[in-house]
């Protein structure tokens, strides 16, 4: 009898061990697939922004973002949108400077708005919408807020806030107009989203000649 359990439990702690294994191989894999889809989605940002470059205002990078957050979570949306700008700042004309910094915290804060949504509840594309709308007019108004400062003064810049926000109006309008319609065109991508790292508990019975064996397996949430 004690030899019969013994057997019994050797088997279960080989099956457990082949079910880690395999578990850990997929694990890696889903992180190479889930880096490739990120690095997609950056590279699509910046060429992108690169692109439109001779359109004032239109650039799809705060879509973009929120679309990474909503996908993969708050630290790869707050990544994706810092990182598009910098990068982008190096072949869009005026290149690099104190503006790069507002740039990357606007584009950073929406696509972590994006992530922290998608904690929430899984997004619709009235969702992608509103959060564009939204992470766009945080980034003009940081944007707005930080231009008159740069190289002005802080007593004369703060003079002319209002007047530099009266005079982007157009350009901020242009920039969510066509936010809008690049979300609206981004939200097919959503079937990139995954369900939640979670485990399911799968009840496995054997029957053997020697009795009963009852497992438990684990099975991924993910579909």
């Amino acid at each position: 009898m004690a030899k019969t359990v013994q057997l019994q439990k050797s088997k279960t702690q080989e099956k457990l061990g082949e079910l880690a294994g395999f578990w850990k191989k997929m694990k890696l894999k889903d992180e190479s697939k889930k880096l490739t889809m990120f690095l997609a989605l950056l590279g699509g940002a910046v060429v992108g922004r690169v692109a439109l470059q001779a359109v004032p205002s239109v650039e799809p990078i705060i879509p973009f973002a929120i679309l990474a957050g909503l996908i993969f979570g708050m630290r790869e949306g707050f990544t994706l949108g810092g990182s598009a700008y910098i990068i982008s700042n190096f072949f869009v004309w005026g290149l690099q400077g104190p503006w790069t910094i507002f740039q990357a915290i606007g584009g950073a804060l929406a696509g972590a708005m994006g992530g922290a949504f998608g904690k929430v509840r899984k997004p619709k594309q009235l969702d992608l919408i509103l959060l564009t709308i939204v992470g766009t007019v945080m980034f003009e108004f940081i944007m707005n807020l930080s231009g008159p400062l740069m190289g002005i003064g802080l007593f004369v810049g703060l003079l002319s806030i209002p007047i530099y926000f009266l005079t982007s109006l157009p350009f901020t309008a242009i920039h969510i107009g066509s936010n809008i319609v690049f979300a609206r065109l981004m939200y097919p991508l959503m079937k990139l989203r995954r369900n939640e790292d979670e485990l399911k508990i799968v009840s496995v019975r054997r029957v053997a000649g020697d009795g009963d064996t009852n497992y438990r397996m684990y099975k991924s949430g993910k579909q």
